[in-house]
């Protein structure tokens, strides 16, 4: 068994918190979720749970959103993450641990920041270099950190034509698919083992479960105040994750 009784409960905990979050603003699984696993699991053990729960939560989102899913915008950012996935998951297995929980820590309270002023402050026009660019620097965080998702949520929500209810989608589905590039990456080196795979499927029941909690929370809380809240759980558990990094 990878892990104990109550480690177990910390993980499911965890996954839970971070599903809830990426169905009620569209982001955020690996945000939250990375750095609270991170209290039971190591760098690299993380980031591969994590894109295993990403890839199995991707079949049911296709479905569900398929008529707001913009295939042309989604392939060009697939595109970029098959260029530079390789690199981040080199990055992943010549990196110190705690230099990786550092650098997470970093990027997750600077997306964090970023995000919360990026509605007033960030403009993109999407373009086809625009959306390979994104994909790429999106790829190495997902292979790497397992963290595909400041790159892109800025990206998305930069884009003032888009409605809440395709960003929300878009953004999804993107992460999604970038976790299966990163997979693909993964599973020539041996990074994921047998006990890692069985350990997503465990927690597979509480990620769904708080995939339903996030839909409740986003039929009935504001759009505005969903984020604020989402993003405040990011900071926060930023910071514990830069803690544990010393």
């Amino acid at each position: 068994m990878l892990l104990s009784a109550p480690d177990m409960v910390v993980a499911a905990l965890a996954v839970l918190v971070a599903a809830a979050a990426r169905r009620l603003t569209g982001f955020g699984f690996a945000l939250l979720g990375a750095p609270l696993l991170s209290f039971v699991l190591s760098p690299q053990q993380l980031v591969i749970v994590i894109l295993l729960l990403q890839v199995a939560l991707g079949v049911p989102a296709v479905i569900e959103f398929r008529s707001r899913i913009d295939w042309s915008v989604l392939g060009q950012l697939a595109l970029g993450g098959v260029v530079t996935a390789p690199l981040g998951a080199w990055l992943l297995t010549r990196t110190d641990p705690d230099v990786v929980l550092f650098v997470l820590g970093l990027v997750v309270i600077a997306a964090a920041g970023v995000l919360g002023f990026a509605p007033g402050v960030l403009k993109f026009q999407p373009s086809r270099p625009a959306n390979v660019a994104c994909g790429m620097v999106a790829g190495a965080l997902s292979s790497s950190v397992g963290m595909p998702g400041p790159p892109v949520a800025i990206y998305f929500l930069g884009q003032s034509e888009l409605n809440a209810a395709t960003r929300r989608a878009m953004l999804i589905i993107t992460f999604s698919v970038l976790a299966c590039v990163s997979l693909a990456v993964a599973l020539p080196k041996g990074q994921v083992s047998g006990d890692l795979f069985w350990l997503s499927a465990l927690l597979l029941a509480p990620t769904l479960l708080g995939g339903q909690l996030g839909e409740q929370l986003h039929k009935r809380l504001n759009v505005q105040l969903g984020q604020r809240i989402a993003l405040a759980l990011v900071i926060l558990s930023g910071l514990v994750c830069l803690l544990r990094a010393f």
